[in-house]
């Protein structure tokens, strides 16, 4: 059976762990040639190991996205290894730990910066300059990336981090109404709690209890989950949509805060 992307070229900026890794062995089992980004080294060459003993086919490239004079260099390899490009994923981002939830009064101006530039900037310059390379090819193409719950929904001491992924939600509006006439589709997955192996370290028993209790259907996502909803916009399925989000959260954002006199504990916050 032909995979849904079967002789696309994909890059996934941000590849090399948590929901990028899944999306990088997802999308070659599907049959893509994967462009592999990470910025540590280790991590961007063992996601390409991964893929070819899997069978598939794939490069690393070794590239902080941060650096916008290094972003250039992501095009070209991939240019180079496959001569086209088809389908972007931008999925780096985050927020320093220690700096992630304080009151807006108390946020350093350069904090604020290194999310917006973590989050928005990068995926900004990346993805026009990709968008540019599918102009010229003719061929159309796919543009997704990784927003946030945190982008649609206020959270107090958490404005930088929601505002940027609010931002990202926005720009990919935007390239949606650039580019469509090209035949280039731009989308939004915004995840909600999702257990990459990066955050499963940090969370405790009662939190995992929680997620059972607040999440409709009992339980916190997986990277995996990610990697499905970003296939479907990668590819054909798509076909018609473009300057959509969607919510994979479980359910998590639908309720009304409050629960209703005699509710079931699964329908509660508390």
């Amino acid at each position: 059976m032909t995979g849904l992307l079967e002789g696309k070229t994909a890059i996934v900026a941000g590849g090399g762990r948590g929901m990028g890794e899944s999306v990088s062995v997802r999308f070659a089992d599907e049959g893509a040639n994967v462009v592999v980004v990470d910025k540590v080294a280790d991590r961007a060459h063992g996601v390409r190991d991964q893929i070819i003993e899997r069978g598939g086919r794939a490069i690393s490239l070794v590239v902080n996205l941060r650096d916008d004079a290094r972003l250039p260099t992501v095009v070209d390899g991939t240019l180079a290894a496959y001569g086209a490009i088809d389908v972007l994923v931008n999925i780096a981002g985050g927020m320093r730990l220690e700096t992630a939830w304080r009151p807006l009064r108390d946020m350093d101006p350069a904090d604020w910066d290194f999310v917006f530039r973590q989050n928005v900037r990068w995926v900004q310059l990346l993805s026009c300059a990709v968008a540019d390379v599918m102009v010229g090819q003719g061929t159309g193409g796919s543009l997704v990336s990784i927003g946030s719950v945190s982008g649609i929904f206020g959270a107090a001491n958490h404005a930088a981090y929601g505002a940027a992924k609010a931002g990202l939600i926005h720009l990919m509006k935007s390239l949606a109404l650039e580019y469509g006439r090209y035949g280039i589709r731009c989308n939004t997955v915004s995840p909600g709690s999702i257990r990459t192996p990066g955050v499963e370290g940090m969370i405790t028993a009662e939190q995992r209890a929680r997620d059972e209790i607040t999440t409709p259907l009992g339980r916190a996502g997986l990277p995996d989950d990610i990697a499905k909803a970003v296939l479907f916009f990668a590819s054909d399925l798509a076909g018609f949509v473009t300057g959509q989000m969607l919510v994979v959260d479980g359910g998590a954002t639908v309720r009304f805060p409050l629960p209703s006199p005699g509710a079931h504990p699964s329908e509660s916050l508390t």
